[in-house]
């Protein structure tokens, strides 16, 4: 089977992190600053905020307003770097709409980069799933066609047995052509879509 091509980075796992509401021992710890620098990190919308509250408010903990804004403002310059927006949008990430304005033209650039070279990826891989799809059932029709032959020098096979086995075989045979014909069709598109992944990982500023 074809080599599936990934390239998800640590950064990328980091800014595709989940959001879930704080837990009893988060909302106890009173660290508001360092929540709102993890969220702006994850590029988690400041509006998490509310959700936190809605969190904690059952544990009788109201959230520092102004120290969760102060750490979610560090943690969106992180996560709004230009590498960093690569790296999401090349893991499959969506775009998240957090970038202050003189941190967001750059970044979404970034971002589109990293995400032509993700769907070249998930295009080739698309690919090559075909090829091995139809290669699996071709290898299936052949042993098919080698029962049937084996079947029609079977001493005990009647005339209607063999009759019914040559059309099973004459139906194999057409499949067996006409996946011969896709695979080489498939084969021939996976070397153009090889062809222009390696461009794109020659060209993209933030490629490796």
């Amino acid at each position: 089977m074809r080599r599936i091509v990934t390239a998800v980075t640590a950064g990328a796992l980091l800014a595709l992190g989940g959001c879930a509401s704080l837990s009893k021992s988060q909302c106890l710890a009173d660290d508001w600053e360092t929540v709102g620098y993890r969220d702006g990190a994850n590029g988690v919308s400041s509006s998490a905020l509310m959700r936190h509250q809605n969190a904690c408010v059952k544990h009788g903990v109201t959230p520092d307003r102004e120290a969760y804004l102060a750490g979610w403002r560090n943690g969106v310059e992180q996560y709004c770097q230009p590498a960093n927006g690569f790296a999401v949008g090349e893991a499959g990430g969506g775009f998240s709409n957090v970038c202050p304005p003189r941190l967001q033209e750059a970044f979404h650039a970034a971002w589109q980069d990293g995400r032509r070279l993700h769907v070249a990826r998930a295009e080739l891989n698309a690919t090559y799933q075909a090829i091995d799809q139809r290669e699996r059932r071709l290898r299936e029709v052949k042993a098919e066609l080698a029962d049937i032959a084996a079947g029609m020098l079977e001493a005990d096979a009647t005339v209607a047995d063999r009759a019914a086995l040559l059309v099973t075989a004459k139906d194999l045979a057409e499949e067996q052509g006409r996946l011969t014909s896709e695979i080489e069709e498939l084969t021939a598109e996976a070397a153009v879509r090889e062809e222009r992944l390696a461009q794109l990982e020659q060209t993209l500023a933030y490629a490796h």
